[in-house]
């Protein structure tokens, strides 16, 4: 014990300076905590009560001014068992790294979530973790996702002008060979104003699943305000190389919206998603329902009910329920 003291005093001691010598440091987080009924629908399967930790978070931030308009920003955020599910504490890694902002934009190196994944965020209900968000179905075909966070990455914002910016992140492959070079690059155009929002992104990955060919996703968002209420929607289109002369489009689209009621709002969305191959049959029919009311204690701290219906059509056909709430806190 009286090493671990120790040990914590002299981590203070050389800590505190550093803090002190930096005014622009924001320590911050989530709490992101939920209990469910969750039904695969399989066959031979029971019903199973969950509490999932999520997209619990925590993260500490900042920058420094170098004048000339000029700051060095910074930012290592990690994932926190908050259930106690896996032991881990303080886990995965999520959006961490450190770069530069200025007149030119702003450059970050390090492990984030890519330009194409952040397009659909304006319109995600449930944090893009839990078996109510949408993203489960979209952003997916053939096995593969493309709402991802990327490590070993460079990205670019673009300064604001008017209401829009871009957004550009290279990933280089650091196991390329002679025959295999699997760098990633996605990039995104958003457009926010008043009470609209639009976005186009687009993401290539090489070699992903042939090597020699180009995977590819392309996908359109729009979200748009009505006083109390308001509505989105989002189509994509994914490309599967599944040789070097066959491949898989991936179709998919969504629809969403909610209607806010003082402190309380409910929400809906309805997301479909299809892949087709010449000569072949379809695959990855999957649609999901999910449903959510959400009352706010304060800006920081809301608690909500939802309910999902995700019917995947096979050989057979399987729907998979999830019905709970939970409370989320940021601070």
């Amino acid at each position: 014990m009286k090493q671990k003291l120790i040990a914590l005093a002299i981590a203070s001691a050389l800590s505190a300076p550093a803090f002190a010598d930096n005014a622009n440091v924001t320590v911050y987080g989530k709490a992101f905590l939920t209990m469910d009924s969750h039904d695969t629908g399989v066959a031979g399967t029971v019903s199973k009560m969950r509490v999932n930790t999520n997209a619990s978070r925590f993260g500490v931030k900042g920058d420094e001014d170098l004048g000339d308009d000029l700051k060095a920003l910074y930012q290592f955020e990690v994932e926190v068992d908050a259930d106690g599910s896996t032991g881990a504490g303080m886990g995965k890694t999520r959006n961490s790294g450190a770069g530069l902002e200025g007149g030119f934009g702003k450059i970050v190196l390090g492990y984030w979530d890519t330009p194409f994944k952040v397009a659909h965020n304006a319109i995600e209900l449930f944090d893009n973790t839990t078996d109510w968000t949408a993203t489960k179905v979209i952003g997916v075909s053939e096995g593969k996702n493309f709402n991802t966070r990327q490590k070993n990455m460079v990205q670019y914002w673009t300064p604001k002008m008017g209401g829009l910016q871009a957004s550009f992140m290279y990933t280089p492959d650091e196991a390329k060979t002679t025959t295999s070079n699997k760098s990633n690059f996605s990039m995104a155009a958003t457009f926010k104003q008043d009470a609209i929002y639009a976005a186009a992104a687009y993401e290539s990955r090489p070699d992903q699943t042939t090597n020699g060919t180009t995977d590819s996703a392309f996908r359109l968002v729009g979200k748009y305000d009505l006083a109390d209420a308001w509505v989105g929607a989002m189509l994509e289109n994914i490309k599967t190389n599944t040789s070097t002369t066959a491949s898989v489009s991936g179709k998919n689209v969504e629809l969403v919206g909610g209607i806010n009621m003082g402190a309380s709002s409910i929400a809906a969305s309805y997301a479909k998603a299809g892949s087709t191959a010449t000569g072949a049959t379809a695959a990855n029919d999957v649609n999901q329902l999910a449903l959510k009311y959400a009352y706010k204690f304060s800006k920081r701290t809301e608690v909500f009910a939802a309910y999902a219906s995700k019917k995947t059509n096979g050989a057979t056909s399987v729907t998979a329920k999830t019905f709970g709430g939970g409370l989320v806190h940021a601070f």
